[in-house]
């Protein structure tokens, strides 16, 4: 956690990370690096979304979700994304 770097510039934004100059005001682009204590294991994940488009689908699919689970008279609980993506309501 010592080592989380922010890139806020836009320009480097463009030219480090690869943002598409579009997507500059609505962008997600984030790269995971993780190396065991002993430094003999390294692992990498990255995820990248442009635009804000795919948060307010998300929305909406957790919305239908939850007025499916409301009008089944289902259990209450606390839900979370995964429940939605497993009930597959996604779009």
């Amino acid at each position: 956690m010592d080592q989380i770097q922010m890139i806020r510039d836009p320009k480097q934004q463009i030219e480090m990370v690869g943002v598409p100059e579009e997507h500059l005001a609505g962008h997600a682009f984030h790269l995971f690096h993780l190396t065991s204590p002993d430094q003999t294991v390294s692992f990498e994940f990255q995820h990248n979304v442009c635009g804000r488009s795919m948060y307010a689908e998300g929305t909406v699919d957790a919305v239908l979700f939850l007025a499916k689970k409301v009008k089944s008279k289902a259990d209450k609980r606390i839900y979370n994304m995964i429940d939605v993506l497993r009930e597959a309501n996604v779009r």
